[in-house]
């Protein structure tokens, strides 16, 4: 049975940046992600493949009405309520998938809002939610973090931006982004079992050394939605709309959720992202700043 002391797990979340909440998702939905992503994955063409070698795959789930029933999924919305979150939201995900013999993922935090006062806060504007569709270890392509790294100091924020290309092409395998790090932990996973992670956190994945694909889905959340600054959410609903942040464009008209058919769309009701308008978007900032950041501590601290 899946471990529901979620207010343990969330007291992990908002101290360490993740925590990990076994068995959460029954058999039966992990077995309908596998073979939707069986379907989705050799569709992936060279050029997709080639510009994401480090992370494997970035397939938009926006493109794909099927997950609906996981991002909607009861059992994550108990585990957002069980950490204390109210009016949490969902903006977008992806398909990351490792094929086999393939490199580590790079170094790297995901959040954008830096330019934001919140960002060096307790609150946690944005989580990660990493579903993995097969049981991972270090040698098929693990995940790996940096406990803490969301609200502290390190070395690794004056390195380049995420998701930049040369590091998703992996042109310079011997990159210190991609190797291993002493304040690094693994963070290897069964299938059903839930990594939620704050999005300032430091993270990377292992090489897959293994023969067989690793797959999962990546989801973004924003808990407390409503309380978050206008310009964050009107930056939000873009990313929902596929108008920045899209890091697997479909053409000048991409595919959004408000496109899903009703019975899709009903799924995830309880998450769908109300619209806004009247107020300019918060910029796109990968890289934090330091100066006036009275929430942040220094490396170590």
């Amino acid at each position: 049975m899946a471990d529901k002391d979620f207010a343990a797990l969330g007291l992990a979340l908002r101290n360490d940046g993740f925590c990990v909440a076994r068995g959460l998702l029954p058999a039966d939905l992990i077995a309908a992600l596998r073979a939707h992503a069986a379907r989705i994955v050799p569709t992936i063409d060279d050029a997709h493949r080639a510009r994401n070698r480090s992370q494997g795959s970035l397939v938009q789930l926006a493109e794909h009405p099927e997950f609906a029933e996981v991002i909607g999924a009861p059992a994550l919305l108990a585990a957002f309520a069980g950490f204390g979150f109210a009016d949490t939201r969902y903006s977008g995900g992806y398909l990351i998938s490792k094929p086999p013999h393939s490199p580590a993922l790079f170094w790297h935090q995901d959040w954008w809002g830096w330019d934001d006062p919140i960002s060096y806060t307790a609150a946690i504007a944005q989580v990660f939610v990493m579903i993995y569709l097969t049981d991972t270890s270090p040698a098929n392509g693990c995940l790996r973090v940096i406990p803490g790294s969301h609200r502290r100091r390190h070395p690794l924020h004056a390195a380049l931006q995420a998701h930049d290309e040369r590091l998703s092409r992996v042109e310079d395998p011997g990159d210190p982004l991609y190797q291993p790090r002493d304040d690094a932990v693994p963070v290897p996973v069964a299938a059903g079992d839930v990594v939620f992670g704050d999005a300032r956190l430091l993270h990377a994945t292992h090489p897959n050394d293994s023969d067989a694909e690793r797959s999962l889905l990546t989801l973004w959340f924003h808990p407390n939605h409503g309380t978050l600054p206008a310009a964050m959410r009107m930056t939000i609903r873009q990313v929902y709309e596929r108008r920045t942040g899209d890091t697997d464009p479909a053409g000048p008209e991409p595919m959004t959720i408000d496109d899903w058919p009703e019975a899709a769309r009903r799924r995830i009701a309880p998450v769908q992202l109300p619209p806004i308008s009247g107020v300019a978007p918060h910029p796109w900032n990968r890289i934090p700043h330091w100066l006036g950041a009275e929430g942040m501590q220094p490396a170590g601290g």
